[in-house]
């Protein structure tokens, strides 16, 4: 009875730590361009800075880095519209940044600054980034 509490245990333990490790994954694809710091200077997950900081993103307006300068016209225009980044809106920008701005303006020419889509995982990734923002 012991050992098969102690085999239930890992197994529970395993599967919980499934989607941490999924989000750790996908955010390889992420940390060529972006990075995560929090306000202070400390770096939660390390990266790139050719991107915006992905710090507290979850609602914040989309465009909404003050210290990032090179957002898309587009982008902007959807942030001042009142976008969000719900995890909705970020599945579906991250699945077709361009489609996804595209909706978000009614710009058939709007063009996305992201050059990589993620088809899957992304709202997995979404909460990845919510908890290191904490």
């Amino acid at each position: 009875m012991k050992i098969s509490s102690i085999i239930q245990a890992v197994i529970l333990s395993a599967c919980a730590a499934t989607p941490l490790l999924a989000s750790e994954t996908r955010w390889r694809d992420c940390r060529t361009c972006h990075a995560v710091t929090a306000p202070d200077g400390t770096e939660r997950a390390r990266g790139g800075r050719s991107g915006p900081n992905l710090w507290g993103i979850a609602n914040r307006p989309l465009a909404g880095d003050s210290d990032y300068r090179f957002y898309s016209d587009d982008l902007r225009l959807a942030g001042q519209r009142g976008l969000r980044w719900s995890e909705d809106n970020f599945v579906a920008y991250l699945a077709e940044p361009t489609q996804f701005l595209r909706a978000a303006t009614g710009n058939r020419q709007a063009e996305s600054g992201m050059h990589v889509q993620l088809r899957s995982g992304a709202g997995a990734l979404f909460h990845y980034l919510q908890d290191l923002s904490q």
